[in-house]
């Protein structure tokens, strides 16, 4: 006797099975991520088809993101004012990013399927080189007696 199966049903149990797909592709790539040498060829296809579906889903994060980072590089007003629009450019630049690493994730584009965006994840901390800190205040300092 078969069992019927609703359309309802049958969609939880194939996003279930893509869920614990992905769980397990990041699991088995974040395993083997301190080793400096060069990964094998499935290994960089199942980094870049992850990183490929993280930063497509997870681009928006950047939004708070550049308003933190703008606002601690050169203060609060800055990073309320201009933080909300570089990180809109970076929602956009991450969101496409991740759509062509999951388009082409097969095809070892840039060379040996490295990111084409840094840093790889947007949970990730910026590169040091991104990070410089003004030597001068963000705002001048005003003197208690008025000068």
């Amino acid at each position: 006797m078969m069992l019927a199966m609703s359309i309802t049903e049958g969609r939880r149990i194939l996003t279930l099975g893509f869920a614990v797909l992905c769980l397990s592709l990041a699991c088995a790539v974040g395993a083997r991520a301190e080793q400096p040498s060069s990964p094998s060829v499935p290994e960089g296809i199942g980094t870049k088809l992850v990183r490929g579906l993280a930063n497509l889903t997870t681009g928006v994060g950047e939004i708070p993101k550049q308003i933190y980072l703008v606002g601690k590089r050169e203060g609060w007003v800055q990073g309320a004012v201009r933080g909300p629009l570089e990180g809109f450019g970076m929602f956009i630049a991450r969101t496409v990013v991740g759509a062509y690493e999951v388009v082409t994730f097969p095809i070892p584009v840039p060379s040996d399927y490295q990111p084409a965006l840094l840093p790889d994840y947007v949970w990730q901390p910026e590169p040091l080189s991104q990070l410089t800190v003004p030597t001068e205040p963000a705002a001048p300092m005003i003197k208690p007696d008025g000068r």
